[in-house]
């Protein structure tokens, strides 16, 4: 296949599409491919700092706001409705005067729905393909309307395991499923490269736990704040990322407490090896990051975030990780508890070169 230029865009709810987008952007260009990257703000600076040679676009995001009530989730989500489809349309005729200036071969959308163009072949990448709402008619009804919108789309590429040995349960291997043709990936792990580099790093000085904090404000902040807090309180050694990486002069320190504002992978990567627990979300991205480092994982889910709540229960059943609701979350119990737990490794299936490079020749590219 010769050399081609590829736009890719991911949505900007929370770090984790920026960051699973980087083992995608690595293997297309050890492929030869020019890569454009459509985004802005906190998923600029990650992946500038992966890419610096890459073309960045300046694309606005959706900056959908979550509320501090879980409760209010879902509604809250709804009286946004008018912002996101306006960032969809926006997005939509962005990328038409883009294909104008710069002649892509190939578009990759990480979940914007509306990052498509109709006469260059479009991808789009999820692993909800089964959206869980709060209400059984409202997951019907939005899969059977996203199944609709996909079909805008020539592929969809599917950052999971497909069959029992899955990570998503029924997310991302639902009964029914698109008409699209589906490329089940494997999992996007920027941080699987870094395992190996930092088995060998010299962890004399080991910490409790370590939490990643990621997603919309408020409840970024209201995670930040709890386990800081309570991290200062159990009287061992811990790190916390923000998962601000536009504010460099957020940190803080305690007697022993770290706090930075952002970590780069391999950074990052050495503050995982140090830690006996990881505190986080339970983002998606984020477990499949994790994975490879084999340890033991406390999730707290984004009150409200069915997906993260459907996630952390699925783990949690296959003993891959504990899960804990926010508003009774006590760190000290968890950690006990994770000490109590036989935790069980989740599967791993990295993502194969080779196989994208089927993928793009499926695309007739």
């Amino acid at each position: 296949m010769k050399p081609i230029r590829i736009c890719i865009s991911p949505l900007d709810w929370g770090l984790g599409h920026a960051t699973r987008c980087i083992p995608i952007i690595q293997a297309l260009q050890s492929l030869g491919h020019t890569i454009y990257i459509g985004t802005e703000r906190h998923h600029e600076v990650i992946l500038k700092a992966a890419f610096p040679n890459a073309t960045f676009l300046h694309l606005r995001g959706y900056r959908v706001h979550y509320t501090k009530k879980g409760s209010l989730f879902f509604l809250n989500i709804l009286l946004q409705g008018p912002k996101i489809l306006y960032s969809a349309i926006y997005e939509y005729w962005w990328l038409k005067k883009m294909q104008r200036v710069h002649h892509f071969d190939l578009i990759i959308a990480d979940n914007r729905v509306g990052f498509f163009h109709k006469k260059v072949a479009s991808v789009f990448i999820t692993h909800q393909l089964r959206l869980i709402m709060p209400y059984q008619w409202a997951t019907w009804l939005f899969q059977k309307m996203q199944y609709l919108w996909l079909n805008n789309f020539n592929a969809c590429w599917v950052p999971d395991i497909e069959g029992p040995d899955n990570l998503s349960g029924t997310l991302a291997n639902p009964k029914q499923k698109p008409s699209i043709p589906l490329w089940y990936m494997g999992c996007l792990s920027r941080l699987y490269t870094s395992v190996e580099k930092t088995n060998d790093f010299d962890n004399t000085n080991p910490i409790s736990f370590l939490g990643i904090v990621s997603g919309p404000e408020p409840q970024r902040t209201l995670l930040e704040n709890i386990l800081w807090k309570e991290g200062n309180q159990i009287n061992k050694k811990f790190v916390v990322v923000a998962g601000l990486p536009l504010h460099k002069n957020y940190h803080n320190e305690s007697a022993n407490g770290t706090l930075y504002n952002h970590l780069n992978g391999p950074a990052l990567a050495q503050q995982i090896q140090r830690a006996e627990y990881i505190v986080c979300r339970g983002g998606y991205t984020s477990l499949m990051e994790l994975i490879p480092f084999g340890k033991k994982l406390i999730f707290i889910p984004t009150p409200g975030q069915t997906e993260q709540e459907y996630l952390g229960a699925l783990w949690q059943k296959n003993k891959w990780a504990l899960c804990y609701n926010q508003a009774s979350f006590v760190l000290a119990t968890a950690i006990k508890e994770a000490e109590q737990l036989d935790f069980v490794a989740p599967p791993f299936k990295p993502l194969s070169t080779a196989a994208l490079h089927v993928a793009l020749k499926q695309l007739n590219l």
